[in-house]
């Protein structure tokens, strides 16, 4: 039943019957009375009955008031008590204060409305104290069946109460561990005060690091939430301390943090041997152009001088082999070009400027001469495609695209050429579009590859190296390519430059 729909039971003691009558008279309207002539007749009767508030007279023969309240505190004390008295009874009410634990004394004669008001808080007292018994019992279950460890400790260290994980945790029996201070389990109690001012977070310490020393020599990692419940009787605030053993998880992390720097270790070891494998391919770069490139000359010039012999002798076979000599040496060197242009391109960094595309792929296509009049480009306006870019890298990108554009739609009655550009989500687009021989398009992959070619050599002459390298500098600019195209019905190669203010160091890393 609610305790605050329930009628107030109150017991009335007065040795005086006319006293007794009076006090039914004056409150059975307002509360369920019981009435008895002296201290030994409302022992007996609260042996069988249960009341919430127990008034009693001092002055009664056999037994004072005071006594008899101080039996009742002692049986009974959830009923609260209130003593009658006379002005002059003053040491009865500080008897009864320490024996009987009054909640309060009226004197008489009692006024009836003060009365009433009394008795109604004095059950107001006995109801708070039912909910608190509550809580307390309902805490106590959670407090014994936590899974974690949780102590009552002071700020002294003492130890007041420990749930059974707590024991557990500690290996020590309840006794023999309220005995011992909790300062003795700690390692480092300089530590602990230091990481306690640190995250107080008004009454609460949150997630402290600790770790523990056990009796049976047993190191623990732990965090404990320490929350302020109250005050202990010697004035000390009393702490509930919320333990989690993650001993486990600490030993982990140490293990994780030996893989990473295992890892770290690896890693730089390999990228000192990567550095090593760059200056090496450096190296093979400058012996490349300096002892290839020059004997590939001298063949070609060789072939040609052979060339212009034979055709003074009238030896066409001479002739002709001399010009296949003179043609394998030019593919030779153009390859070897190609890849020292390659090879430095990961080198150089990116100098990044507002760039006119549409200039630079007007003096790319003037750089080709005039056998390339029959063709029709398609360029936009000046200042309308402008882009940050590296000047001397745009200029090698377009040099590749609008060369492969030319080499592809040689086949063509009318080639027509498309240099395009778009503004879109704060990037550039550039594209280069041709109605040449086209691709497959399920090979659109294999077109940024190095030495991948989609067309045979006898066809269309080149190296391989052409979009590759144009791959690469889109990287390092942070950007990207992709293509599309189909047989016989053209290709279009697309560069996408990032947006402006696009993070440096990300085109660096390309």
């Amino acid at each position: 039943m609610d305790l605050q729909l329930e009628r107030i039971k109150v017991l009335y003691v007065d040795d005086e019957e006319g006293n007794l009558m009076a006090f039914r008279a004056s409150f059975r309207r307002d509360f369920d009375i019981s009435v008895a002539l002296n201290a030994t007749e409302a022992l007996a009767w609260l042996e069988h009955n249960n009341v919430h508030v127990v008034i009693s007279d001092q002055r009664m023969p056999g037994m004072s008031g005071a006594d008899f309240l101080s039996i009742v505190r002692t049986r009974w004390p959830k009923a609260v008590r209130l003593l009658l008295t006379g002005f002059s009874d003053l040491q009865a009410v500080v008897d009864a204060i320490n024996l009987g634990g009054i909640h309060a004394y009226i004197t008489k004669p009692w006024d009836p409305t003060d009365l009433k008001l009394r008795i109604e808080q004095a059950h107001e007292v006995h109801v708070l104290r039912e909910e608190r018994e509550r809580l307390f019992n309902q805490y106590r279950q959670v407090f014994d069946a936590s899974g974690d460890p949780i102590m009552m400790v002071d700020s002294h260290g003492k130890i007041h109460e420990a749930n059974p994980a707590a024991l557990q945790l500690m290996k020590l029996d309840k006794a023999e561990l309220l005995r011992t201070s909790f300062n003795k389990f700690v390692v480092d109690h300089d530590i602990l005060l230091r990481r306690l001012k640190s995250s107080r977070q008004g009454g609460v310490f949150k997630n402290i690091e600790l770790t523990l020393r056990t009796p049976d020599g047993r190191t623990i990692d732990c965090l404990i939430t320490a929350t302020v419940v109250r005050k202990t009787p010697e004035g000390a605030r009393l702490y509930q301390a919320m333990i989690k053993d993650v001993t486990d998880r600490m030993q982990q992390q140490k293990y994780l943090q030996k893989l990473n720097s295992d890892l770290d270790k690896r890693v730089n070891v390999r990228t000192k041997q990567l550095m090593e494998a760059l200056d090496d391919l450096g190296a093979f770069s400058y012996s490349v152009a300096h002892d290839l490139r020059s004997p590939l000359k001298n063949i070609k010039v060789l072939s040609d001088h052979l060339s212009s012999m034979a055709s003074m002798r009238g030896d066409e076979d001479e002739q002709d082999i001399s010009q296949r000599i003179h043609k394998g040496a030019s593919r030779l060197i153009n390859l070897v070009d190609n890849l020292l242009r390659f090879a430095r391109t990961d080198a150089r960094k990116v100098e990044s400027l507002e760039i006119d595309a549409a200039g630079v792929a007007r003096e790319c296509i003037q750089d080709m001469g005039g056998q390339n009049d029959h063709v029709e480009f398609i360029l936009p306006k000046p200042g309308q495609a402008l882009i940050q870019a590296d000047p001397t890298m745009l200029r090698v990108v377009l040099d590749n695209l609008i060369g492969n554009a030319v080499k592809f739609t040689k086949e063509r009655a009318k080639p027509r050429i498309e240099v395009g550009h778009a503004h879109k989500d704060g990037a550039d687009i550039l594209w280069v579009k041709d109605n040449g021989v086209g691709f497959e398009s399920d090979k659109n992959e294999q077109v940024f590859g190095v030495f991948k070619r989609l067309h045979s050599s006898d066809r269309f002459e080149g190296t391989g190296i052409g979009l590759a390298l144009v791959d690469r500098i889109m990287k390092k600019h942070g950007g990207w390519c992709w293509a599309e195209g189909a047989p016989d019905k053209g290709a279009t190669i697309y560069i996408r430059f990032p947006a402006k203010g696009a993070d440096q160091e990300l085109r660096q890393a390309g």
